[in-house]
C-alpha cells in the first residue's frame, strides 16, 4: 500500500452493506483525504454523537428512503475514545456491518501513545519510513528516537555540540512542523546526557511554541 490511507479506503466498497458501523477513536476518518475518498466511493457519512439528533437524521434522510426502496451505502461514526459499538442503538448494530480503526492497526510495530501524539500530516512521512526501514517492535522511548529521525530529521545522537544544536533549533520554525511535547522531552533528555549542555537552559529553549 502507497499510503496509510489505503488500509482504510479498501473496507469501503460500494453495494456491500448499506449500513456500516465505524469505530474510529483516533478520528482517522475526519482526516481530509479519508473522508473526500469514502465519499467519492458514494459513501455518506453521519457522526454519532448526541442519540437524540442522530435518531432524526438517521429515520428521516436515511431510513425513509430504505423504507421506498432506495439505495444509499450509510456509515456511521463513533469517534468516542472507548470505541465501543456495543453504545450504539441495538437495531443498527443487528443491521450492519462493522469496522474498526485506530492508529494502532496501521503502525502495528511503533508505540501508540507516540503516533497518537503526532499530527496527521505527519502519518505520511512515518508511514513511508515504516515500509522503508521495517522496524522490529519498538516501546516509547525507541519509537520517539524514530519519529525524531524519520520524521522530522532530527538525530540527537549527532548533536555533540552547541553549533549542532542551534542549527536545529533554527531550522524548527521553517518546517512547519508541530513537535509534540513527548518528543521534545525525550529530545532534552537525551541532550542532558551530553554535558556540554549542561549550563544550557534546554527545558525553556526546546519545547515546540
Amino acid at each position: 500500500m502507497s499510503s496509510w490511507r489505503d488500509q482504510i479506503l479498501k473496507e469501503f466498497t460500494p453495494k456491500v452493506a448499506r449500513l456500516t458501523l465505524v469505530a474510529d477513536p483516533d478520528g482517522l476518518l475526519l482526516e481530509e483525504l479519508i473522508l473526500e475518498g469514502i465519499r467519492e466511493r458514494g459513501f455518506e457519512l453521519i457522526p454519532f454523537e448526541d442519540h437524540i439528533a442522530f435518531r432524526y437524521a438517521y429515520e428521516s434522510k436515511f431510513r425513509s428512503r430504505w423504507d421506498r426502496g432506495e439505495d444509499t451505502d450509510l456509515v456511521v461514526v463513533l469517534h468516542s475514545q472507548a470505541s465501543d459499538l456495543g453504545a450504539l442503538p441495538y437495531d443498527l448494530l443487528q443491521a450492519s456491518r462493522k469496522l474498526s480503526f485506530n492508529l494502532g492497526d496501521i503502525f502495528t510495530n511503533l508505540s501508540y501513545p507516540v503516533v497518537t501524539a503526532l499530527d496527521r500530516g505527519d502519518l505520511d512521512a512515518l508511514y513511508q519510513a515504516q515500509k522503508r526501514h521495517t522496524p522490529g517492535q519498538l516501546g516509547d522511548n525507541a519509537t520517539k528516537g524514530f519519529v525524531l529521525l524519520h520524521v522530522f530529521e532530527i538525530a540527537p545522537e549527532l548533536i555533540k555540540q552547541p553549533s549542532d544544536l542551534l542549527r536545529v533549533l533554527l531550522r524548527r520554525p521553517y518546517r512547519g512542523q508541530r513537535i509534540p511535547a513527548i518528543l521534545d522531552e525525550r529530545f532534552i533528555q537525551l541532550l542532558r546526557q551530553n554535558n556540554a549542555f549542561d549550563d544550557w537552559p534546554l527545558e525553556t529553549l526546546i519545547p515546540d511554541r
